[in-house]
């Protein structure tokens, strides 16, 4: 591992902005993988001015654009949008595909995931959707890794459905990512085993002989989005949200382009980390270290721990029962209690990772937080980190409770913000309007104003983006339906 180096906030932002030549990976989902050390080293540039005009707020109930766009709208309805969404090219620029993962709020026939194939006249026509289909709680999905057969989840070796949150992530073969809840109501009604829901599920949309497949080395706990990278020595390195903390998963394996999508493997056999922000160190998650914990008597259990101490100490019994319990057993060996870090993205100049935190009125983090990681040596398989509050929602910020986050080929953070429903265009939220999607530009050390480049309808939210050719962007409206907004 690397040993600690000092990174300040003005040299890191100054990577923010840098030119298209080094970031236009970035829009393919593999930027942490390609040229990564190339567009490190590269002559950088001031930041790329805005390519809209910004938005006015609005309460309106419609979707609204920046002026200069139009919206093709792919599906509508209450059970076609989702919270996360993903763009795979065709073999011309005139098709493509989409995966949307919907969240655990939509009718039980809803769940999972559709993908989409799309298409077009010209690189001037409208998006329309030429094919779907879905990948639902109705599928069978295999087990992998640990836990798969084990006392920790009942010998189970498939698991009935996927139960998805919204949540996602590419991988650098092909694949696409889509976490669970632990909790998930709908689960339960259906009277499913807990322990068979809450894990990190891998697809291909366009390969139906690939098997759907749920990834136990990945950990069980309330999954956000992840994003991967690879360490210096070529493993895998899988960062993951989750309501509660941030994990990271690194592979035993090394990462061959030649294998292809057959580098599914490299999420069947690794070790789960769990972040200490405070302390700037990444933890490992065994049940020898969690047992050591929870067996002393004064051992007080922290927030977001449900079960009693004596209860999770006669769980926690090998390395399965740790994945089954990993959000539980995180906590218990010191990872810091995050609020609600949804969204996660790596920023392809220098390998930081942005992690945004939607925040509670609750918690008193009402307009949540945007926080930088930079691991040691910027290698992904360092053990050490420093991190940072990157930016804070609120008035002056131009945004409030972001969610999903991305970067465009420009190194510009783009967020999606999901505000309480209730609580949308009332009191200290009524200056943010609906729920929107927004970009933030680096300026000198610190984030330009957020500025709205669409604004969903009422009780909608807008995804992070996924771009696409010519400047097309394909976004997804939780409870709206599914768009490619392009140049006008």
């Amino acid at each position: 591992m690397e040993s600690k180096k000092e990174v300040s906030r003005r040299s890191f932002l100054a990577f923010l902005g840098s030119g298209a030549a080094a970031l236009a990976v970035s829009a393919t989902g593999l930027d942490p993988l390609i040229g990564k050390a190339e567009a490190a080293s590269a002559k950088l540039s001031a930041p790329s001015a805005l390519p809209f005009p910004a938005l006015q707020i609005t309460s309106a109930d419609q979707l609204s654009i920046a002026n200069g766009y139009k919206a093709d709208w792919l599906a509508a309805g209450t059970e076609s949008g989702g919270r996360y969404i993903s763009y795979w090219p065709g073999q011309t620029g005139n098709e493509g595909t989409l995966w949307v993962a919907h969240t655990d709020d939509a009718a039980v026939q809803s769940r999972g995931a559709t993908i989409y194939k799309i298409t077009r006249l010209d690189d001037s026509s409208a998006w329309t959707v030429s094919e779907s289909k879905r990948i639902s709680t109705l599928d069978r999905i295999a087990l992998t890794g640990p836990a798969k057969g084990s006392k920790a989840i009942h010998n189970a070796t498939v698991a009935q459905g996927l139960w998805s949150n919204g949540s996602g992530g590419r991988t650098p073969w092909g694949t696409v990512l889509a976490g669970e809840r632990t909790l998930d109501a709908g689960a339960a009604k259906a009277g499913l085993n807990p322990l068979s829901v809450g894990w990190m599920a891998e697809a291909d949309p366009n390969d139906s002989l690939f098997s759907t497949r749920k990834h136990t080395s990945l950990g069980r706990f309330d999954h956000g989005d992840a994003a991967i990278a690879l360490t210096r020595d070529r493993r895998v390195a899988v960062y993951m949200g989750s309501d509660r903390a941030l994990f990271k998963y690194i592979s035993n394996g090394k990462y061959d382009p030649l294998l292809g999508k057959g580098n599914s493997a490299l999420l069947e056999e690794g070790q789960l980390y769990a972040a200490d922000l405070s302390g700037g160190r990444w933890i490992p998650l065994t049940a020898k270290s969690a047992r050591a914990k929870l067996s002393n008597p004064a051992f007080r259990m922290p927030i977001g721990v449900d079960p009693l101490r004596e209860d999770l100490l006669k769980a926690l019994q090998s390395e399965a029962d740790v994945l089954a319990y990993a959000q539980e057993t995180a906590l218990v060996l010191g990872a810091t209690a995050l609020d609600q870090s949804a969204g996660i993205a790596i920023h392809p100049a220098d390998g930081s990772v942005f992690i945004s935190q939607t925040g509670s009125a609750a918690s008193g983090n009402g307009f949540g937080t945007v926080l930088r990681l930079v691991e040691s040596g910027h290698d992904a398989g360092a053990d050490t980190f420093e991190s940072d509050l990157t930016v804070a929602g609120g008035r002056q910020a131009g945004f409030s409770s972001p969610d999903g986050v991305a970067f465009d080929s420009a190194g510009r953070l783009w967020l999606s913000s999901r505000m309480p429903a209730e609580r949308l265009n009332n009191g200290a939220y009524a200056p943010f309007g609906n729920n929107g999607l927004y970009v933030l530009t680096a300026s000198g050390a610190s984030f330009a104003k957020a500025e709205p480049f669409a604004i969903a309808p009422v009780k909608g939210a807008l995804s992070a983006p996924a771009f696409g050719p010519d400047g097309t962007l394909f976004a997804s409206i939780a409870g709206k339906g599914v768009v490619a907004i392009r140049k006008a």
